[in-house]
């Protein structure tokens, strides 16, 4: 039987069991007599093990290539003009691609410097500013559910 190695199930029985027979008819018959046998209570299923073709294995596995994820690599070395041209053109999509962009125009909208955008309460008005009374308008002694002003019962 095959035993965890490791966990917490550690040295219990994994359930099943390979056994090895000399002759492929006394398998056969091992198979038919022990399949749905009970033991502890309980029936035990026996089944040929599944075959592996190892030469599938062994067979050498084509390389995947992907050279536009830039992870695969060329067997050879390229030459001299390759590499000019190569960079040619990723010099012509750079320049290409810095013709949209104009850093010396300011952004769309008013420019606001940096220190007054994080600085929240500044700006502030009078109207918007409230008052202890008007955020809270009932003190403890004076809120609507007060002992005081409760009804009295009769």
């Amino acid at each position: 039987m095959l035993f965890h190695k490791g966990g917490p199930l550690q040295g219990q029985s994994r359930g099943y069991a390979f056994v090895t027979f000399v002759k492929a008819s006394a398998a056969v018959i091992a198979l038919e007599k022990l399949n749905g046998h009970m033991i502890l209570n309980r029936p035990i299923a026996v089944r040929m093990a599944k075959n592996i073709n190892y030469d599938e294995f062994e067979r050498p596995k084509p390389k995947i290539e992907i050279p536009a994820l830039g992870t695969g690599k060329r067997e050879g070395k390229i030459t001299r003009e390759e590499a000019i041209k190569a960079i040619e053109q990723k010099l012509k999509i750079i320049e290409s691609q810095g013709d949209d962009i104009d850093f010396d125009q300011p952004a769309a909208g008013p420019v606001i410097p940096l220190i007054q955008k994080y600085q929240f309460n500044k700006d502030r008005d009078a109207k918007t500013a409230t008052t202890a009374t008007q955020r809270r308008p009932y003190h403890k002694t004076s809120g609507p559910y007060n002992r005081h002003q409760r009804p009295k019962r009769r």
